[in-house]
This record gives C-alpha cells, sequence and structure tokens, in this order.
C-alpha cells in the first residue's frame, strides 16, 4: 500500500507520492501535511473509494426538487407548454421509484460497509426518510398513471407529495454530509 499523508488543516487523505505544493481540497501549504496511517482495511477501503452511494443519492434528490417545480409549473403555465411540462412530469415520476430504489439499496451498502451495523441514532433517521421516500415515490408513480395530472386537483395532490419527497431529501443530505467522512476502523 502507498505511503499516505494527512492535512492536519482540513483531514484530507492522500497518496504522498501525489502531494505537490498545496492540499487539493484547501489549499495549503504542503508542510501542513503529516503522515497517515489509514485505520481502514483496504478491502473496505476499495469498496468506500467507489463513491457508489454518495453518486446515486444525488439522482433521486435532483428529481424530487424537479418534480415539485414541474408540478408548480403545471399549475402555471397555460397550453402547449403545459402539455410539455405535464408529459416530463409523468415520465419524472415513473423513473423516480427507481432511483430511489437504487439510492437505497447503495446507502444500506454503504452503512453496512461503513459502520458496520445500521443501529445508530443517524442511519435510523436516514432508513426512514430513505422509506418515506420510496414510498412516497411509489405513489406519485402511481398518480402519474391513473390521475389526469391536468387537472388542478390532481396537480396539487402531486405537487404536495412531491414536497414530501422534497422534505425526505433534506435529513437524507444533511445527515450523509455529517457522516460523509466517518468509518470504522478495521
Amino acid at each position: 500500500m502507498a505511503e499516505l499523508v494527512k492535512c492536519k488543516s482540513c483531514g484530507y487523505v492522500m497518496e504522498a507520492g501525489k502531494l505537490h505544493d498545496s492540499c487539493p481540497a484547501c489549499g495549503v501549504p504542503a508542510k501542513m501535511f503529516e503522515p497517515f496511517t489509514d485505520p481502514v482495511s483496504s478491502k473496505r477501503r476499495s469498496i468506500l473509494a467507489l463513491h457508489i452511494h454518495p453518486v446515486l443519492v444525488h439522482f433521486p434528490q435532483a428529481f424530487a426538487f424537479f418534480l415539485f417545480a414541474l408540478s408548480a409549473a403545471s399549475l402555471a403555465l397555460k397550453e402547449p407548454a403545459r402539455d410539455s411540462v405535464i408529459s416530463t412530469l409523468i415520465v419524472s415520476a415513473l423513473a423516480l421509484p427507481f432511483v430511489v430504489f437504487s439510492a437505497f439499496l447503495s446507502g444500506l451498502v454503504d452503512g453496512k460497509v461503513r459502520f458496520r451495523k445500521y443501529s445508530s441514532s443517524f442511519l435510523k433517521i436516514k432508513i426512514t426518510a430513505a422509506s418515506v421516500f420510496f414510498i412516497t415515490s411509489i405513489a406519485l408513480a402511481i398518480m402519474a398513471l391513473k390521475c389526469p395530472v391536468e387537472t388542478p386537483s390532481c396537480a396539487l395532490i402531486f405537487m404536495g407529495l412531491s414536497f414530501v419527497t422534497v422534505v425526505c431529501s433534506i435529513p437524507l443530505g444533511i445527515i450523509g454530509a455529517w457522516i460523509a467522512g466517518a468509518i470504522f476502523p478495521g
């Protein structure tokens, strides 16, 4: 394994041979780096280094905000722009459960690899919020298939459900950012 160094200022870890004049993360001079021994096994580190969950989690959050904006636009716009918005809204709502499920599964794998268990209060909150997000995304997909979104009442319900997905995204993102660098040793 390559020799590692850690920035004393921001905590960024990198291979010593790749360090140049300054920290690539925060910009402090290279003299702020110190030798670092990784407490995480190389197998676990290689899985975490793929960043599968942090990458996948952005899709459902983007969809959630996008669906909320589209549902609001469907109420405000007139024909023919409204038809295009509604078509995009329906396709996006049908895709949402799949991207939420992918992010949810990758989060479970990431949590198990990173923390080895799901019993911490942060992980319980994330699992609960992700579950509500997933159930709501299924409801949105069903509504997109069954309810004429062009009617104001359906559009309002759709907007309300998409707002729930946005609300679920908030603790997922905040807690995810808090624990992104946390890893059990070993």
